[in-house]
């Protein structure tokens, strides 16, 4: 065959800048679902900053322990944070994977000789004799089915590793979040049963009261925290880890009787120094002083 009609041909240069224009276009799909989930992750993250502002007030607490639609909802928007992580782990990994990808179609464009010896070399590509018009035979590179099995497992291997990691992290993080929410509303129903009742004996007495004049144990043992009542407080040590917020961490809600003639029952509470707790109590972080 001679050199035109070799050009006119599916040559071995055109056929490595076709495998990198179809990994380039790889690359702009792995960059616009990561444009997308980016997207939907900013989105996301307004509304959560929304719903929990929502409910962090008064009203929006009070919603939250008495209804269950608002139950369920906080714990749907307690999960929702919990996967935030792992989108912003994927938004990474795409960006490096596209990245990556744009950058082995720009050398198999730019160096297509050079490329296509690798691609042989690593046996996605082999040379194969093509008879030409003229009876002279013709080197040209092509895929084997050989090539197209092993590419179509290496894939696989890939999407199965990829999936399963991001699905036993999105379990963990569930799992968390779920438990998370579990050891809030522990804290917050044992913190807020404490101040009512002594409301209701204060209003009554004009006095703080004990443990024991309140109706309640000094000690509970709960599934996330232990529970000590005394005259005037009710303190929490926390007996599990959640994220970054340690074990053993403690809390306190103090009550007080202040005023001459007219006495008043306020409450104020004594946070935790790792600020990375305050989150898992809110309602305690907003008590009024």
């Amino acid at each position: 065959m001679s050199e035109g009609n070799i050009e006119k041909g599916f040559t071995p240069i055109r056929t490595v800048r076709l495998v990198s224009a179809v990994v380039a276009v790889a690359g702009m799909f792995c960059l616009l679902v990561q444009r997308i989930l980016s997207i939907a992750m900013t989105m996301a993250q307004e509304i959560l900053d929304l719903a929990f502002a929502r409910y962090g007030n008064f009203t929006g607490r009070f919603a939250a322990n008495n209804f269950a639609e608002d139950k369920k909802l906080l714990s749907m928007l307690n999960e929702l944070k919990g996967l935030i992580p792992t989108v912003e782990t994927a938004l990474t990994l795409l960006l490096v994977l596209s990245v990556v990808l744009f950058v082995i179609a720009l050398v198999g464009l730019a160096l297509p000789r050079q490329s296509g010896h690798v691609l042989v070399a690593l046996k996605l590509l082999k040379w194969q004799p093509v008879d030409g018009e003229d009876g002279a035979s013709v080197d040209q590179l092509s895929m084997s089915p050989a090539a197209l099995k092993r590419l179509g497992i290496a894939t696989g291997v890939i999407v199965a590793v990829v999936l399963a990691v991001f699905g036993i992290r999105g379990c963990m993080l569930v799992s968390s979040a779920q438990e998370q929410g579990l050891a809030l509303q522990e804290l917050d129903t044992q913190v807020q049963g404490y101040m009512m009742t002594q409301r209701a004996y204060f209003s009554k007495n004009k006095s703080l009261g004990t443990a024991w004049q309140l109706g309640l144990d000094t000690l509970v043992n709960g599934d996330y925290y232990t529970f000590r009542v005394g005259r005037g407080y009710i303190a929490a040590e926390s007996k599990v880890t959640l994220e970054k917020c340690p074990m053993g961490t403690r809390w306190r809600v103090n009550a007080k009787a202040e005023g001459f003639i007219s006495k008043e029952l306020k409450f104020f509470s004594v946070l935790p120094k790792n600020r990375e707790c305050f989150k898992f109590a809110p309602n305690l972080k907003n008590t009024p002083r």
